[in-house]
């Protein structure tokens, strides 16, 4: 099963559009497919994440912080031109599943990226 390597993000104290904005204090890795599989999303110590992009009412109804690792891999992806939108949408379903989001938050927040037509995200 894919999995993440440690993770330690940090609330900066800012937001954008609503959404608290966090930074990756050590760079981790999501391995795809199963541990040890060769095939890793690394993101690396500083980036920033505004968390999964969805209409401001489903804020109120997700738990955010239990998919922050999955939503910073997403962001990492949308950044990266090796990936489609749809490979990266795909990896991120697959990266909150490994984090034990509920299912119909992963897929409330799944539908919500795949109609967010924009390559990277906003800064």
């Amino acid at each position: 099963m894919s999995g993440f390597t440690r993770a330690l993000l940090e609330p900066t104290g800012q937001t954008r559009e609503g959404r608290a904005i966090y930074r990756v204090a050590e760079s981790f890795a999501f391995e795809i497919g199963y541990k040890g599989s060769g095939l890793a999303i690394t993101v690396p110590a500083g980036f920033e994440t505004d968390g999964p992009s969805v209409p401001w009412w489903a804020l109120k109804l997700i738990d955010v912080g239990a998919m922050i690792r999955s939503a910073a891999v997403h962001d990492r992806l949308r950044e990266d031109l090796r990936f489609s939108k749809l490979e990266g949408d795909a990896i991120f379903l697959t990266a909150m599943a490994a984090e034990d989001v509920t299912p119909w938050q992963r897929e409330l927040v799944f539908e919500a990226v795949r109609l967010n037509e924009t390559r990277a995200r906003a800064t």
